[in-house]
């Protein structure tokens, strides 16, 4: 178990410190994933790329720590602490968890004739404009797809929305997440469901967006972001990354639910079934 220390935002007087800890890590495998992490910022022409392969890096070395405290407390913090600014981290780290995931979830797929990748603006702007949605979606709402090698060509199986936190304006992608659904294509959520207070706000624990602390203690807006899928069905499925977060039960108003999983799970995963299980909705899109 490794301790982080959360420092206060920004300048607060007299604010000290608060320290957090995380399970399945130790404190010489974060040292060991921030040395990385110096060396990819270093080496690395892109630094998204640095942020992606260190991420990597921490959960394949570490796979049955919380994946979204290693983003997040690992991660992110070490960044802070080599200097670079929050607004940095910002501005880069959302195309940096894409291709972090493709990265851990290819190899997986391979084997199924699947693959995951991030989809370039020009390229979405193409593939929107194929699937007739031309005006009616703005082209950086599918951050990722998903497809399947059908007869010597790929065919489209899902669209992926990305999201570090759902603060990330989930309901921006709703209107693109429709209308792959109106097509019989899969619009799925992944996140790391990411958020946490640090001092004098918060006690910096990761328990995220969707219900990590006691249903008790929660506030309803962590109830409404679950409804977005559980009763609203505007996505056909959330995964989270955030092992605090609760799953959903057995049986949802909409059917569509929230599935909570960890890099370290037997393999297929849940995110790995669910795919294989709704293949047939696979469409070729041609040039």
């Amino acid at each position: 178990m490794a301790t982080v220390e959360i420092k206060p935002s920004g300048f607060k007087p007299g604010v000290k410190s608060v320290f957090i800890e995380i399970e399945n890590i130790t404190d010489s495998d974060i040292k060991n994933i921030r040395k990385k992490l110096k060396q990819l910022i270093k080496s690395e022409v892109q630094i998204s790329n640095a942020f992606s392969q260190a991420f990597v890096f921490a959960v394949t070395q570490n796979p049955e720590a919380n994946p979204s405290d290693v983003w997040q407390h690992v991660i992110y913090r070490g960044v802070l602490d080599l200097g670079l600014s929050d607004q940095q981290w910002k501005r880069i780290s959302g195309f940096a968890l894409e291709r972090a995931f493709a990265d851990i979830y290819n190899p997986r797929f391979k084997k199924l004739d699947l693959r995951i990748r991030p989809l370039p603006r020009k390229e979405a702007h193409d593939l929107l404009s194929k699937l007739g949605f031309r005006g009616e979606i703005k082209k950086d709402k599918i951050d990722c797809v998903i497809e399947q090698f059908i007869n010597s060509d790929w065919a489209m199986v899902a669209g992926v929305h990305i999201k570090a936190s759902l603060a990330e304006r989930i309901q921006d992608d709703v209107p693109a997440s429709l209308a792959l659904m109106k097509k019989k294509l899969l619009s799925i959520v992944v996140t790391l469901d990411s958020k946490s207070y640090p001092p004098p706000h918060g006690n910096g624990v990761n328990y995220g967006e969707l219900g990590g602390r006691s249903w008790a203690d929660d506030k309803d807006k962590s109830r409404i972001k679950r409804q977005y899928i559980e009763e609203d069905g505007q996505f056909d499925a959330l995964f989270s990354f955030n092992l605090r977060t609760p799953p959903s039960p057995e049986k949802t108003p909409s059917s569509k639910k929230i599935y909570t999983l960890g890099m370290g799970d037997q393999q297929p995963d849940s995110f790995v079934r669910f795919i294989t299980s709704h293949l047939k909705r696979a469409i070729v899109i041609k040039e």
